[in-house]
């Protein structure tokens, strides 16, 4: 028995507006009917439940925006790459919209094995409560402190600020600040843009007092309006150069 040729088709998303406070899953299934909206001749498992073939990057927390999400889409049938993203496209909300696509390997990596290195970009309003340097002067004490405490419902867990976080810059214009991050991301752990603010907000407002972290909504004291957005991911060599999903495939 001949195998039937597969395609495997690499996508790059927006996750952006009211789209942001979709879960992972929630944005899974929109994804798939994007797929089925535009008439792409999407390959299926096998077994008693069949399902889309597709794979995803890394889950974002609700209400981090992205520019640069990516998923793998396995065809049964080659169809231009320009052809299928602009089908894509067109089937898509404007606020998850695909916006680059290409073809890569089907023995290529997974995308959350071959993505390791991810930047952020925290947009913040100050209320006055604290300077930019005073904040960052509490970003530089909680970073080497190396770790994090924080509940995850029952659960008490680590955020590994040593093994995740590679540099940061906080810097202000026009009255606003913006916090950019540049992670490490692996199965050993991922960082969590919003717990290391809220870390570094809290010592900057209350110094000397262990702030309690949880995942969910956080309650700054020295910022306002903080916007998060994941604005790029790159595979990295093995020299360090960081490149494209697309480019390492």
């Amino acid at each position: 028995m001949i195998e039937p040729q597969l395609f495997k088709l690499r996508v790059r998303y927006v996750k952006e507006g009211r789209l942001r406070y979709l879960a992972h899953l929630e944005v899974l299934r929109t994804v798939e009917r994007i797929v089925r909206r535009a008439g792409l001749p999407y390959a299926v498992t096998q077994g008693f439940s069949p399902h889309m073939r597709a794979g995803f990057s890394s889950a974002l927390p609700v209400g981090t925006g992205s520019t640069c999400e990516w998923f793998d889409l396995v065809l049964t049938d080659y169809i231009p790459a320009d052809r299928a993203l602009a089908a894509l496209a067109d089937a898509a909300p404007a606020d998850l919209k695909p916006v680059e696509a290409g073809y890569i390997d089907m023995r290529s990596d997974a995308l959350t094995a071959a993505i390791t290195r991810v930047a952020y970009e925290l947009a913040m309003q100050p209320t006055g409560a604290c300077t930019r340097e005073e904040l960052q002067a509490s970003m530089d004490k909680v970073i080497r402190q190396g770790s994090l405490s924080y509940r995850r419902g029952a659960k008490t867990k680590t955020l590994d600020i040593a093994g995740t976080l590679v540099s940061y810059t906080l810097s202000e214009a026009d009255g606003s600040w913006l916090l950019a991050l540049d992670t490490r991301i692996s199965n050993e752990g991922a960082m969590r843009p919003e717990l290391l603010l809220a870390a570094a907000d809290a010592l900057c407002a209350q110094p000397g007092q262990e702030p309690e972290l949880a995942i969910g909504p956080q309650h700054y004291t020295c910022v306002a309006q903080v916007r998060i957005c994941r604005v790029a991911q790159w595979c990295e060599l093995k020299d360090g150069t960081l490149v494209s999903p697309l480019a390492r495939a």
